[in-house]
């Protein structure tokens, strides 16, 4: 009985490993791809009407989003 949860309680920890060391295998977009982004991100907030005190928190989730679904690491933080 031990040793079956241990095995399991080790195949879990392993499947968590996996899952964060198969998103570090992500590459990272270069900084004219992010700027690129940045500026897309921000013309869309204009047409979005986004006020100005949430703009920021608005272009970093787009750039990331966009970032995500091309499949490169998410940035921590954007240049407006």
């Amino acid at each position: 009985m031990k040793k079956a949860l241990l095995a399991s309680l080790t195949a879990s920890l392993f499947a968590v490993y996996a899952t964060y060391s198969a998103a570090d295998d992500t590459p990272v977009a270069s900084a004219q791809m992010v700027k690129e982004y940045t500026e897309m991100c921000v013309n869309w907030a204009k047409d979005d009407d986004v006020m100005n005190e949430d703009l920021y928190a608005y272009v970093l989730n787009c750039v990331n989003d966009e970032l995500e679904s091309e499949g490169y690491q998410k940035v921590t933080s954007v240049k407006i």
